[in-house]
């Protein structure tokens, strides 16, 4: 008898034309915030020669650290970072300064520490842990360049795979896996949201070439903004050099300045929730994002900023609302609309979220992003 109502439903179903299978997400969508091109100049390719030289890296990174925390000589991790890179063929100079990137220069303070030699933030996926742990740094240097070539390439490391998130990588991200050809194409798959991740590493790999003398703009900035720390033009200034550097830690301070000296400060807040979101401090630049909307519950940058972030870590229902918040004085805003569309269909609502992607498709046929997800949901 149930078998009998079953096959019933499921006709009137089919006479209805409803798609039984409209419950299925768009398994290509990813939260958009800007609709930004990479800058060609930033489209670096994971595979190729270094060019910059193991010395030149190493008065890059002490000019910014001079004691950095690692169980090594710096001239020793370096080493090992040419000498991985070479053998795999990636670009170890780049990888460097990615190591650079997550670490801090080698300060740390996430939750990875530096007695662990996971240089990389491999299986540190937030919320305090703390990821992998390697025997000695060269061990943590291979790591990091075998999960680079997982996403680089299709064929194995050359060397014996010690990578312990390689096989979850080949395995649960088979979309991710031997993909990136560019340093930019680890955006949103390295680091989530992580909409500026590859460029950060690019700004870096730039400021190693041209570092000669060690000398740091951001540290002439610094010692002016604390030698005048109620000078918000000079917190300001701090502030943009280290966001151009992609010193997350330096920004964050600037800000957290600026806003000390002038608490109604939004846009203060919006760059702090920006720097936060792509730093992968979720909690904490979500608290930036509301204090912004505190002040203006309306603000725009805010709105999108918050509204990205929660569509990016799953949070589908809270995003549509806000994405519906921002449509209700902007309704021609194509990034809110995009993602409404992808977040109703991801929900279950697939005939209103197809419908909405069809005019999206219509109005942008030059939008790739939009037409690829458009075309996956007429499948």
């Amino acid at each position: 008898m149930k078998l009998v109502r079953f096959l019933l439903i499921m006709l009137a179903m089919v006479s209805l034309n409803i798609n039984v299978l409209e419950a299925k997400a768009i398994t290509s969508y990813r939260p958009v915030v800007t609709w930004d091109k990479v800058a060609e100049a930033d489209l670096v390719t994971l595979f190729g020669p270094a060019t910059v030289s193991q010395e030149q890296m190493i008065s890059f990174i002490l000019a910014r650290n001079p004691e950095p925390k690692i169980n090594c000589s710096i001239e020793e991790l370096v080493a090992a970072y040419y000498k991985e890179g070479d053998i795999e063929g990636i670009r170890p100079d780049v990888a460097l300064c990615q190591a650079l990137k997550e670490t801090g220069f080698f300060m740390y303070g996430n939750d990875v520490s530096y007695q662990q030699n996971n240089f990389c933030g491999l299986g540190a996926t937030g919320n305090k842990a703390p990821g992998f742990s390697f025997f000695t740094p060269q061990r943590g240097v291979r790591a990091h360049i075998q999960h680079l070539i997982g996403y680089a390439s299709k064929n194995l490391p050359k060397q014996e795979l010690i990578d312990p998130r390689y096989e979850v990588l080949v395995t649960k991200y088979p979309q991710f896996h031997g993909t990136a050809v560019y340093w930019t194409d680890l955006n949103g798959k390295w680091a989530v949201p992580g909409t500026t991740y590859g460029q950060d590493i690019i700004r870096l790999w730039r400021e190693a070439q041209s570092d000669r003398y060690g000398d740091s703009p951001l540290n002439n900035d610094l010692k002016e903004a604390e030698a005048n720390p109620d000078d918000i033009s000079a917190w300001q200034r701090v502030y943009i050099t280290a966001r151009q550097m992609g010193n997350y830690k330096e920004a964050v301070r600037a800000c957290n300045e600026i806003t000390r000296l002038d608490k109604y400060n939004v846009v203060a807040f919006i760059n702090c929730g920006d720097i936060l979101r792509e730093w992968g401090k979720n909690e904490e630049a979500l608290a930036a994002y509301d204090a912004a909307l505190a002040l203006r519950p309306k603000k725009y940058d805010a709105l999108n900023g918050k509204a990205y972030l929660l569509a990016a870590n799953g949070y589908r229902q809270q995003a549509l609302e806000l994405y519906d918040k921002i449509l209700a004085s902007k309704p021609d805003d194509s990034i809110a609309l995009y993602n409404r569309a992808c977040l109703l269909v991801a929900l279950g609502n697939a005939e209103q979220g197809s419908a909405e992607l069809k005019k999206l498709a219509k109005a942008y046929p030059n939008n790739e992003i939009i037409q690829k997800a458009w075309a996956e949901c007429q499948k």
